[in-house]
Order: structure tokens, then C-alpha cells, then sequence
């Protein structure tokens, strides 16, 4: 069962990145988009697990939020991984709650590889991807057209971290919550 932990984006967020998506498109770049429904902040991919293993996972999430407070995102600006000179992925930004963010995926890092999942290697960079590059035909464009925007949203509380199951269909993943733990 592939696998991974997020942060879920309440609607009002996905609409305004649905948005935004929808004036990017007219870039005509070679981009595969992701679904507004399925924006969501990883905070660890698990990849696939063994169907007995969501209960260590709940163990490890909720001894990593056990005394996390709810806390406010606020999304912002938009960028690419690498960079903007050689993008890959487009996302956007954490404005507001990243540390508290940051923080939180740190915890959730520790528990879960005290219960045997590989640590990442990479440092977390939150953030939620919104397109992942196919062919360069028109990233100019888009790198240009992104590089003079303004973006936001309003913000949005953080209350729960998700266990979520990716399924990889033709025309796209499908994510459903298996799991999740309340913040205080």
C-alpha cells in the first residue's frame, strides 16, 4: 500500500490554487497539473508498506502530535525545485506556520524512524506542489509569467496530520485518508 503523511488544505485554499492553476495553463506549458482536490503538504512519504503497518504508523503519529497545538498556514509564493533557472516541480509556498510546520514533520521524522521507517534524507521543505514539469516547451513563459505574481490565501488551521493511501490510476492518483491524528 503506498503510502504517506500530510497535512490536508481545506477547500477555500484549493479553489484559490485551482485558480491559479487555471491562469498558468494558459502558458500552454508542457506541465502535468495536479488536481486541485489533491493539493496537500507531504510531510513524510512512506512509499509502500505492508498492509499491517498503519497501526505502528497512528503509534508514531500520535506520539509525535501528543502535545502539538493546532496552528495557522498561510500559503504565499510560488517557486520551482530545482530553481526557477531549471524547474522540475512548481509549488507553492509556506508563508505563515512554517516553523511550527517544520517542527512538526521533524517530530513525526524521529517516531516513525524509531519504528523502523528510513529517515529522509533530504532536508523538509514545506510546500505544496501544484506541477511537475513533462518537456520545456513554454517554461519561459511560465517562469516569467510566475516570477512578476502575487499569491495568496487566506489563512487556514492546522488540526490534524493525515495518513493517506495513494493509488496510482491512468488518469491520475487517488488519495484516501485511512488514518489521522488530532492537534491539541
Amino acid at each position: 500500500m503506498r503510502t504517506f503523511i500530510a497535512v490536508e488544505v481545506p477547500d477555500s485554499a484549493k479553489d484559490r490554487i485551482a485558480q491559479l492553476i487555471n491562469h498558468l495553463k494558459t502558458t500552454g506549458t508542457d506541465i502535468k497539473w495536479v488536481e486541485p482536490g489533491n493539493i496537500h503538504v507531504t510531510l513524510k512519504f512512506l512509499g509502500n508498506i505492508e498492509t499491517d503497518r498503519p497501526a505502528v504508523i497512528r503509534d508514531g503519529l500520535s506520539a509525535a502530535l501528543d502535545s502539538a497545538d493546532a496552528f495557522d498556514l498561510k500559503l504565499g509564493r510560488i517557486g520551482a525545485f530545482p530553481d526557477m533557472n531549471r524547474p522540475r516541480v512548481f509549488w507553492v509556498s509556506i508563508e505563515e506556520g512554517r516553523s511550527e510546520l517544520i517542527a512538526m514533520q521533524q517530530r513525526i521524522e524521529s517516531e516513525l524512524h524509531a519504528r523502523g521507517f528510513v529517515r529522509e534524507e533530504r532536508p523538509f521543505s514545506p510546500h505544496l506542489t501544484i506541477g511537475r514539469v513533462r518537456s520545456p516547451r513554454g517554461i519561459s513563459k511560465l517562469t516569467d509569467l510566475v516570477q512578476d505574481m502575487t499569491f495568496a490565501t487566506d489563512p487556514f488551521t492546522v488540526k490534524r496530520a493525515a495518513v493517506v493511501k495513494s493509488d496510482l490510476k491512468p488518469d491520475g492518483p487517488l488519495y484516501t485518508v485511512i488514518d489521522h491524528v488530532e492537534l491539541e
